[in-house]
This record gives C-alpha cells, sequence and structure tokens, in this order.
C-alpha cells in the first residue's frame, strides 16, 4: 500500500531534525488512504504520544504527486527487535511491560472510538533498544478507521495477525484490535508466529485446531462462512427439526409427514399419492392458493387412480 519508511532531513520549526518518513504513491486509492490516515492522525494528536505510547505525527508534505507523512524518529521495529533475540521469546521482564504499554496504546485509540486494524510487530516500534525497561510506540494506522465506518464483510489487517471474524466475515469492533495484540504478546514469547498461514483457510484451520471452532452464533453472522464451513445440525430425534423452523404452528405437521418420508422401513415409507392426502396440505395457504382436499389437487397433477 505504501512505500517502506525512509529516514529523511528536513527543516522543522526553524532547526534541522532528523524524523521518519511515510512516503504513499499517487496512485488514487493510496492517496484517498493516505487523506484518511491524516483524519484519524489529526484525532490521535489531542492525546500525549508518550503516556498514551503512540508515535507522534508531525505533519505531512507533498512531493511531487505523493504524498509523505512524518514521524518522530524511532529506533527499531518490535520484529527487528525480536529477531535480534536469536528466535528466542522475550523474558517476562520484557513481556510484562510490553503488555502493559500497548493495551495502554489501543485503550487510548478505543476510546476516540478508533479500530487499528492492523496491529503487528512491525507496526509497533521500539524508542531506544538500549533502554530497559524497553519502551514501544504503535505506528501505522494507514488500516485505521473510526468504529461507525467499519463494514460487514470488509478486509483489513495482515493475515497472520487477522481475528477470525475478519476471515468470515462478522461485523468488525474494536475486539479485532484485542486478536491481534494477543497473537503479538504470544509471538514476543515463543520467538514465532502462533498462527502462520498462506490463506484465510489454513489460519482458521490452525485456530480450529488450537482453540476449536467459533460459536454457531458468530459463524450464523459471517458473510463468508460458507466459505469455510458446512452447517450440520446435530439432532436426538427427527422431532427436533421444528425448533429450527420458522415458529408456525403447521410445523408438527411438517416433521409428521417428514419422518412418514424418512421412514428406514421402505416398506413403510408414505407415498407419493399419500403425501397429497396428508392432513398437511389441509386448509394450507401455498403460493396464495388454498388445497382443501386431494380431489383439488388432482385438477392440476394427474393421479394414477390405481392404488
Amino acid at each position: 500500500m505504501h512505500d517502506i519508511v525512509e529516514r529523511d532531513i528536513m527543516t522543522y520549526q526553524g532547526a534541522h531534525k532528523t524524523v521518519a518518513v511515510k512516503v504513499n504513491k499517487g496512485e488514487e486509492g493510496v492517496f484517498q488512504q493516505a487523506i484518511e490516515e491524516i483524519a484519524i492522525l489529526k484525532q490521535l494528536r489531542r492525546l500525549n504520544p508518550d503516556t498514551c505510547n503512540i508515535v507522534q505525527w508531525d505533519g505531512f508534505f507533498f512531493d511531487k504527486e505523493r504524498i509523505c507523512l512524518t514521524f518522530e524518529l524511532l529506533d527499531q521495529s518490535l520484529h527487528q527487535y525480536l529477531q535480534e533475540q536469536n528466535q528466542y521469546g522475550l523474558p517476562m521482564g520484557e513481556l510484562r511491560p510490553v503488555l502493559h504499554q500497548l493495551a495502554t496504546a489501543l485503550s487510548y485509540v478505543h476510546s476516540i472510538n478508533i479500530i487499528h486494524a492492523d496491529l503487528k510487530p512491525v507496526n509497533i516500534m521500539v524508542v531506544d533498544r538500549h533502554q530497559h525497561p524497553v519502551r514501544v510506540k504503535v505506528i501505522d494506522f494507514g488500516l485505521a478507521c473510526p468504529v461507525s465506518e467499519a463494514q460487514q464483510g470488509m478486509r483489513l489487517g495482515t493475515l497472520w495477525y487477522r481475528a477470525p471474524e475478519m476471515s468470515l466475515g462478522v461485523p468488525l469492533s474494536q475486539a479485532f484490535d484485542m486478536w491481534a495484540l494477543g497473537l503479538v504478546m504470544a509471538e514476543l514469547a515463543m520467538g514465532c508466529q502462533l498462527y502462520p498461514g498462506r490463506t484465510d483457510y489454513d489460519v482458521l484451520r490452525f485456530i480450529v485446531e488450537t482453540q476449536g471452532q467459533p460459536s454457531d452464533d458468530v459463524l450464523d453472522h459471517g458473510l463468508y462462512t460458507p466459505k469455510f464451513f458446512i452447517k450440520k445440525i446435530k439432532l436426538s430425534s427427527l422431532d427436533e427439526i421444528e425448533k429450527h423452523m420458522e415458529q408456525h404452528p403447521d410445523r408438527f405437521m411438517f416433521v409428521s409427514l417428514l419422518k412418514d418420508m424418512l421412514h428406514l422401513d421402505p416398506r413403510r415409507r408414505i407415498t407419493a399419492r399419500e403425501v397429497l392426502e396428508h392432513p398437511f396440505f389441509f386448509l394450507a395457504l401455498i403460493n396464495g392458493i388454498y388445497f382443501f382436499t386431494v380431489k383439488n389437487v388432482s385438477q392440476y397433477i394427474p393421479l394414477n387412480s390405481k392404488r
């Protein structure tokens, strides 16, 4: 979506200052995303960047057709910091303060009804790697959005840190960020990603194998659930079918007819003619036509008179 963050020297408030510059390409979609990010950053600017653990935004400028955002210069990403641990996770003495700082950052972001939507180690910066305990700040609000503008089915975040509701197309909330925070902390503790995968299906499979399947209520609200799950209803008897039907007074008669059609003994299974004579059709309104008796049905469906 944008170029790698660069270091640049620019004049700021009359003195030279080293800053981090995020250079967005001049493409229409990317440009619009940068404008939306600026709107988010303006809201975050009212917060204290040090106590809130959020990167300080200085402003923006145009470079030909590219829009460039300037930020305070920080040391290295949490991803780089973790790599320097030789594939081992961070000790508890570092995990605890990092978690507290990230939870603080999200608490402030969520307090102004914003979803970060892309929390991951490369979007968390270490202020100074030599400082202990380590201090971190959240960066990159390029995918952030107000809660009120989060649309069901929208695709945000990075696959390995994407909450299951995003893959399933469940309405998005700030809980999406908390899932990402959990995965970030698991990665910091273990030294590797918890749910790596090449596709949404891979990641969901890892989640189900480790944590179990999302609840039926969550799956029922997902636009994309049918891409990953086949809905099955476990019944102890056919009589329970009525519990999963429209609350219509004729549902019991309908289930009774179903049971006759699904009789295990083929010799006792109901015939097509007997279905048409079943009480389920008496006084039933189907597509605006009343079928009072099987004789009325016979006017439309030729029946064999021999039984």
